[in-house]
C-alpha cells in the first residue's frame, strides 16, 4: 500500500490529507447526530405525558435536565406557553434555527471533499502522463517501459480521488438525510405540543 502511495506522484500527499479530514469529520457527524438521538422519543413521552396534565413547569423542568437539541428546543417553546400559541411557535423555531445549524455543522465541507478528491485525482492523471510524454520526448523513442511509470501515476491518482470521493459523498448525503429527518420530526412533536395546550 505505501509503495502506491509513492508511485502515485505529489498529489497522493493532499489526497491523503483530504482522507483524514473527511474521516474524522464523518466520526464527528455519528457522534453528534448519534447523541442528539439519544433519548428523544425518551424525553418526547415524558413531556407529552406531563403536558397532557397540564404540569408544563414540570415539563420545562425535564427539559432543563436533559442534554441535547431536543431538550433545547422544546424548552423553549414550553417556557412560552403563557403567552400564547405565536410566542410558541416563534420559541420553538427560535431555538431550532440555533440547533439545527450545530447538526449541519462541517457538512459543507464534507461535501467539498468530494468534489475536490475527484479533482485531484484529475490532476494527478494529467501529471503523470504529462510525465509520460516527457519520457517520450527525452528518449525519443515509444517504448512502453519509458512511459508506463507516469501512466501508473496517472491510474493511481484517479483511482485514489474516486475511492475517497465515492464514500464522503454517500456519508455526506446520508448525514444530510439524518439532519432533514431529525428537523421534520421535531417539527412534528412542537406541532403537537401546541396543539394539546392551545386547542383550536
Amino acid at each position: 500500500m505505501l509503495n502506491y502511495f509513492f508511485r502515485g506522484g505529489i498529489m497522493m500527499y493532499p489526497l491523503f490529507l483530504a482522507s483524514v479530514l473527511a474521516l474524522a469529520i464523518i466520526i464527528n457527524k455519528f457522534q453528534v447526530l448519534s447523541r442528539a438521538r439519544t433519548g428523544e422519543r425518551e424525553l418526547m413521552g415524558r413531556i407529552k405525558g406531563l403536558v397532557d396534565q397540564k404540569r408544563v413547569e414540570q415539563a420545562v423542568a425535564v427539559c432543563d435536565n436533559s442534554k441535547g437539541a431536543v431538550a433545547s428546543i422544546l424548552r423553549a417553546g414550553l417556557s412560552q406557553h403563557a403567552k400564547g400559541q405565536k410566542a410558541m411557535e416563534d420559541a420553538f423555531e427560535a431555538q431550532a434555527s440555533e440547533e439545527v445549524p450545530r447538526l449541519e455543522s462541517y457538512l459543507p465541507a464534507l461535501a467539498t471533499i468530494a468534489a475536490v478528491s475527484t479533482l485531484m485525482g484529475f490532476t494527478g492523471t494529467v501529471i503523470g502522463m504529462i510525465r509520460a510524454f516527457d519520457s517520450i520526448a527525452a528518449a525519443s523513442a515509444t517504448s512502453p517501459a519509458i512511459v508506463a511509470s507516469g501512466i501508473s501515476e496517472a491510474l493511481i491518482t484517479t483511482a485514489t480521488g474516486l475511492l475517497i470521493a465515492i464514500p464522503t459523498l454517500l456519508f455526506y448525503r446520508y448525514f444530510v438525510h439524518r439532519v432533514d429527518r431529525f428537523v421534520s420530526e421535531i417539527e412534528r412533536y412542537c406541532k403537537e405540543l401546541v396543539r394539546i395546550l392551545i386547542p383550536g
